[in-house]
């Protein structure tokens, strides 16, 4: 298969499969009373914010496909690469403030999304929506966890981060991050 064939390919099934990761984390974040643990709506929001970033990355830059398809990080990465994509930049003309709230705010979240995979910064960060993990001598769970490193998505702050990557997918055909 031709290469850019190939990079073609692979964003527009990254983006579809994290679409539908993300609407299962709608789903479940929609739901007033759970029945289930938080780690599994968590579980879902780290899948489909990699897929999200990966769809983007792999379409809209020159890093290489492979390298990206076999690793868990890059939602930060794309986040301040999405923050200086023209169309956004735009839309915020003038209301720089606003802008660098979001940034900063998105930038902080997508840092504590990424660690939701067990894969990423285990030794240092080992919470994660998966497996259970060891601190301090006891053996932690990720459906007894409560993660308060994520209460910003209970925030407004954090729907205003959660509208930006709904924006993501909305537009995915429409925006380019280069």
């Amino acid at each position: 298969m031709d290469a850019e064939v190939r990079r073609q390919a692979f964003a527009v099934a990254f983006a579809t499969q994290g679409r539908s990761d993300w609407d299962v984390y709608k789903h479940f974040s929609a739901l007033t009373k759970p029945s289930f643990p938080q780690c599994h709506t968590l579980h879902h929001l780290q899948m489909a914010t990699e897929k999200i970033a990966k769809a983007y990355r792999i379409r809209d830059t020159a890093a290489d496909v492979d390298e990206l398809v076999k690793h868990h990080t890059g939602f930060v990465e794309f986040i301040n690469q999405f923050f200086r994509c023209e169309t956004i930049r735009n839309e915020y003309r003038g209301q720089d403030a606003a802008l660098q709230t979001l940034q900063r705010n998105a930038t902080a979240l997508a840092r504590e999304i990424e660690k939701l995979a067990p894969a990423t910064g285990r030794l240092s960060s080992p919470e994660n929506a998966e497996y259970p993990w060891e601190r301090d001598e006891k053996i932690l769970v990720p459906c007894t966890f409560d993660f308060p490193n994520l209460t910003m998505l209970r925030q407004a702050s954090g729907r205003a981060v959660m509208n930006l990557v709904e924006r993501a997918f909305n537009d995915f055909e429409r925006l380019r991050i280069q």
